[in-house]
């Protein structure tokens, strides 16, 4: 069986601007830990519109998993998790019906700390955690032979 490191993948990255400094860093971390492979970056104004750049680039079928990055602050109103909700279930619905894995890494956070141990942290990571997810799901279809 093929290494992670021998077998170049595809993957597409949809990163929302809001809220920069932490998605840039979510952006990093999965660069990081896919480099080598061929990557698509797309960005996107805020959270709520990442579900549709991600079925656009899942439907082509080029890509073996699409990462969804994105953080969305926690405020004192419910909006935050309807959003959340609403991203949520769209990803998965996209990932069921176009049988191409969509990694969901939008947090949701309440604290500057939470924030940065989140998407800058070192141990926690969450960019860096969405591409082993991706690299993982990846080799383990084309074992089978499925991609």
């Amino acid at each position: 069986m093929a290494s992670i490191r021998s077998s170049k993948f595809r993957f597409a990255l949809v990163v929302s601007v809001f809220n920069r400094e932490y998605t840039d860093a979510l952006l990093a971390s999965a660069q990081a830990a896919l480099k080598g492979h061929e990557l698509k970056n797309v960005r996107v104004p805020v959270a709520f519109e990442i579900p549709l750049q991600v079925q656009r680039l899942a439907r082509t079928k080029r890509y073996d998993a699409v990462l969804a990055l994105g953080l969305i602050w926690q405020g004192k109103t419910l909006h935050a998790q309807e959003i959340l909700r609403a991203v949520t279930d769209a990803l998965m619905r996209i990932s069921l019906e176009t049988d191409v894995p969509v990694i969901h890494e939008v947090v949701c956070v309440s604290t500057e700390a939470e924030a940065r141990a989140r998407c800058m942290g070192v141990k926690l990571n969450r960019g860096r955690d969405a591409a082993q997810a991706a690299l993982a799901l990846a080799l383990a279809a084309r074992a089978k032979g499925s991609h």
